[in-house]
């Protein structure tokens, strides 16, 4: 026996048939006229885009009720960002938020920012210039209180790890039941 591919066994008549299809396979190449590029498997080339940085479009804060989080059931905050980028490489993005309970206008960025991970949003490099990217907070009446006013601060990172201004906007947690608070 032969073996090929890992877990695929070619059986003893494997030679008989190798030489039948070589013996069908014996004519001359043949121009078909076609334009199409060769194939290259082989290509490992990183595609890059052009280095432009995104851009925090939008910062939604809204209350998203009750959602089943790993220790049951309990209201739920979002926060939802749209970037924007010129050269299409939001592709891969990561989001950054910060949130204070003083709604003034600003938030204290100083400490570090809650970091959503990367996310693909699309497996083609330099093919998304625009994108929305949501995190869910458990409100719990500890790390966030019932209908309470927050304000959140957003930026928005591209493929290339450049980053947008940043945004703000506020909104309320909910009740303990999910309701708006």
């Amino acid at each position: 026996m032969l073996r090929a591919f890992p877990g695929l066994v070619f059986p003893a008549v494997l030679p008989l048939a190798l030489a039948l299809l070589s013996a069908a396979c014996t004519g001359e190449a043949k121009d078909t006229g076609s334009d199409a590029p060769p194939i290259n498997q082989d290509d490992t080339s990183v595609v890059t885009c052009a280095g432009t940085a995104p851009v925090a479009s939008e910062l939604v804060v809204e209350n998203y009720g009750l959602y089943p989080f790993e220790d049951g059931d309990a209201p739920a905050l979002k926060v939802a960002a749209t970037g924007t980028d010129d050269d299409g490489d939001l592709h891969r993005m990561d989001l950054v938020v910060w949130w204070d309970d003083v709604v003034d206008g600003a938030v204290d960025t100083s400490g570090e920012g809650t970091t959503s991970g990367i996310i693909a949003m699309d497996p083609d490099p330099c093919g998304t210039f625009a994108a929305t990217y949501a995190l869910l907070f458990e409100v719990d009446g500890i790390r966030f209180d019932y209908a309470t006013a927050y304000e959140f601060a957003a930026e928005v990172y591209d493929d290339a790890g450049l980053v947008s201004g940043q945004i703000v906007a506020d909104g309320v947690t909910p009740n303990m039941d999910g309701s708006d608070g």
